[in-house]
């Protein structure tokens, strides 16, 4: 097909043959000999010339014709001689780019001489074609172990029309390359032979039966030399070259223990081909510096008249990097350089296996407190930053020598050892606390962020023997100190085991439980001054099979670290609205209904989810209520914010909850579109108590009251405390007074105690 396709354009380009320049030339020719013979026998009597001009014309005729003659052989000729000189410029061109030397030989008692040699000889092999052709240059350049073999071939040519064979013939730079000669003998010329030179060095390479595809898809380079019984180079690919930083006219002819470093051949004792892996190092051509892998054993097929073997350099610089890489992944944290978790716990058990039994050993664990609002707020760009400069902190305020390790994220730890007494141990937590307290000043802005940390510790051997039991209730200690929100740090204790496997148990089960029936709705009434019942607010338990009802307070923080805060929210608007439509078909007329909500909880999901339920009930907006509680509304989102408004413009009565336990009450009032406030449970305590909580009760009341706000006391207890709010001009209250929480189906049932 291939062979088709060039005739089809060697047609296509090929001239017509009566457009080719000498075919028209003897067109011309023949045209202008016929005119001249015709036209000067019939015109030259016609002239108006004298009878003796006329004569003469007659006699000079012939010659005329001889001259049209002259003139058509040298313009034919130089047409031939312009088409001779192309061919041989292009023969010329051919022979001189060719890959193979093509020569002429004679054959001559005392051997063959070289008549004739291509101009790319000198190219391909060194040699001029004067070189080439000098007498005994071709014998001589054939390589002592081969040039009987090839003197043998050579002679049984002369009884042959054609012959193949191979051997090593001396480039001019001095090494050896395998060139496959072919000769054919001249069919006129008996003691003439044609023959060609094609350099093979490059197929022993390729079929020296080394398979490196393996390793240069693991992103190994791998290189080949060739070597002879005397361990000298005879041929190198490209990679071999690459990688060693040596030319190829380095390598040739060279013994391979010359080419590298001695020290990085110790192993090689001489004796070829050696069975194990050879580890190099040395600086390629750009002085870097490399590793390499070196095998030499024996080639599988062997070569002409000799014992030879293959060299294999592996480039494994990139591979190590990668590994060193890896192991930096592996043991350190990225963000911080830091030693990570993985490089704790081998520390920590080497530590323990090497420790005196008289020293105490300890772990300690911190995390930063709600950290996550940082990345919130300012991104978490800036969150890593603080952590960066937050951990060069820590690595000041620790001993020197002690290592800091970064276990992901927030959360650091610290390996004390050789401690003699509990109280080594507790300064230097004081010293890791202080360095949480400065402020970080925000690049660019005036702006501070104030961290506080939750710290835990384990001893050894007093809390366990091993490295991962130690860690874990460090861990346990830190938690614990987090959910006491008046201590910053906590040594391990053995109740706090018992806690955390309650927890862990309810982390595995937040996962499925809105799809069970163990999360359930209760309802706890609202009622106004005069005793009547006005709405309820709705509040949430969970039936654990195995942990009894809980309250939210024991597990909503489970739902916060799994991300499930805003689904649970979600949960909770639906099945409410599911239960007021309920009331609604039994004719029960339930007043407002609220629901508290974190800020977590205020969503995109959340505001298209009761939007949805509005459009199809407008009159569910008048009774639904949204209590958001106050201390988590001290640093909103902006797009918290957003959806607040976004609620409030659907018509949902918004209310600050547990007002007074946060720290920004006055500016919730002026920037929330809250309608009503809830008075935090401790200030109704001790109402009828204590003096100072019923001042601050009342002027709650009064201020809110002047700013148009509704006032409703959570955890009325007694009728004391429900009428110093009646007199102090409280409009709702709600508490045990009346009733604890109900169910859908009992709330609306119970008249007042």
């Amino acid at each position: 097909m291939k062979d088709e396709r060039k005739l089809i354009i060697h047609r296509k380009w090929r001239k017509p043959f009566f457009k080719r320049p000498e075919v028209i030339l003897v067109l011309i020719y023949i045209a202008a000999a016929i005119a001249w013979e015709l036209g000067s026998k019939a015109l030259i009597p016609q002239l108006p010339l004298e009878a003796k001009t006329k004569y003469g014309l007659m006699q000079w005729e012939p010659w005329g014709f001889v001259a049209l003659s002259v003139i058509f052989l040298f313009f034919y000729t130089r047409i031939w001689v312009l088409r001779l000189k192309k061919s041989r410029e292009l023969l010329h061109n051919y022979l001189s780019n060719s890959p193979t030397v093509h020569y002429e030989l004679r054959a001559l008692e005392s051997g063959f001489r070289v008549d004739w040699v291509s101009p790319n000889c000198e190219r391909i092999m060194g040699y001029s074609p004067e070189e080439v052709m000098a007498p005994g240059w071709w014998l001589s350049n054939i390589h002592s172990n081969d040039v009987q073999v090839a003197k043998k071939t050579a002679l049984r040519g002369l009884e042959e029309d054609q012959f193949v064979y191979e051997y090593r013939f001396r480039h001019k730079q001095g090494h050896f390359v395998w060139v496959r000669d072919e000769l054919r003998r001249s069919g006129k010329r008996p003691l003439r032979f044609q023959g060609s030179w094609t350099n093979i060095s490059a197929d022993y390479i390729d079929n020296a039966n080394i398979n490196t595809g393996k390793l240069s898809e693991h992103g190994v380079l791998s290189g080949i030399a060739l070597l002879d019984n005397q361990r000298r180079v005879i041929a190198v690919d490209s990679p071999f070259t690459e990688i060693s930083g040596l030319s190829e006219a380095i390598c040739l002819n060279s013994k391979l223990e010359e080419l590298l470093a001695a020290t990085d051949i110790d192993n090689v004792d001489g004796h070829f081909p050696c069975e194990q892996s050879i580890l190099i190092v040395g600086r390629n051509a750009e002085k870097q510096r490399y590793s390499a892998i070196l095998t030499v054993r024996e080639s599988a097929n062997g070569f002409p008249g000799q014992a030879a073997y293959i060299a294999t350099l592996s480039d494994v610089t990139r591979m190590k990097l990668q590994q060193r890489q890896l192991q930096k992944l592996a043991f350190f944290n990225e963000l911080t350089g830091l030693p990570n978790r993985n490089s704790l716990s081998l520390d920590l058990a080497r530590l323990l296996d090497e420790l005196p039994s008289d020293r105490l050993a300890a772990v300690i664990v911190m995390n930063v407190d709600h950290f996550h609002q940082v990345n919130d707020r300012y991104g978490h760009h800036i969150g890593d930053k603080i952590l960066q400069r937050l951990s060069q902190r820590l690595k000041d305020a620790i001993p020197f020598g002690t290592k800091l390790y970064n276990l992901g994220g927030d959360e650091f730890a610290v390996v004390l050892n050789h401690i003699v007494e509990y109280i080594d141990i507790q300064n230097i937590i004081l010293q890791i606390q202080a360095a949480y307290e400065p402020p970080f000043l925000l690049s660019g802005s005036e702006r501070q962020v104030q961290l506080a940390a939750s710290i835990g510790a384990s001893v050894y051997p007093l809390d366990g023997y091993d490295a991962e039991k130690l860690l874990a209730q460090a861990n346990l200690a830190m938690n614990s100190a987090k959910d006491e929100h008046n201590e910053s740090n906590t040594y391990f204790k053995q109740e706090l085991e018992t806690r955390s496997y309650d927890e862990i148990q309810l982390e595995e089960d937040v996962r499925s439980v809105l799809q069970t029936e163990q999360m359930q709705l209760v309802y706890q009434p609202v009622l106004n001054m005069q005793q009547q019942m006005v709405g309820v607010e709705a509040l949430l338990r969970w039936e654990h099979p195995d942990l009894g009802t809980l309250k939210p307070d024991q597990f909503l923080p489970q739902f916060d670290a799994n991300g499930m805060l805003d689904t649970l929210g979600v949960w909770v608007v639906e099945h409410v609205i599911a239960q007021v439509d309920q009331w609604q078909q039994q004719d029960i007329v339930p007043g407002k209904i609220a629901i508290n909500l974190a800020t977590e909880q205020i969503s995109q999901q959340l505001y298209q989810t009761v939007s949805r339920f509005i459009q199809h009930n407008p009159k569910l907006a008048k009774e639904l209520e949204f209590d958001l509680s106050e201390s988590s509304l001290n640093e909103p989102l902006p797009h918290t914010l957003e959806i607040i408004e976004q609620l409030h413009q659907l018509g949902i009565t918004l209310v600050i909850d547990r007002f007074g336990k946060g720290i920004a009450s006055m500016l919730h009032l002026k920037t929330m579109p809250v309608s009503k406030i809830k008075i935090e449970r401790e200030f109704i305590r001790d109402l009828d108590t204590n003096e100072r909580s019923r001042n601050l009760v009342r002027a709650v009341i009064r201020m809110t009251s002047e700013l148009g706000l509704e006032v409703q006391a959570v955890g009325v207890e007694n009728q004391a405390q429900l009428g110093i709010l009646a007199e102090f001009g409280c409009q709702y209250w709600q508490g045990e007074l009346y009733k604890l929480p109900q169910t859908a189906d009992t709330v609306f049932t119970q008249d007042t105690n």
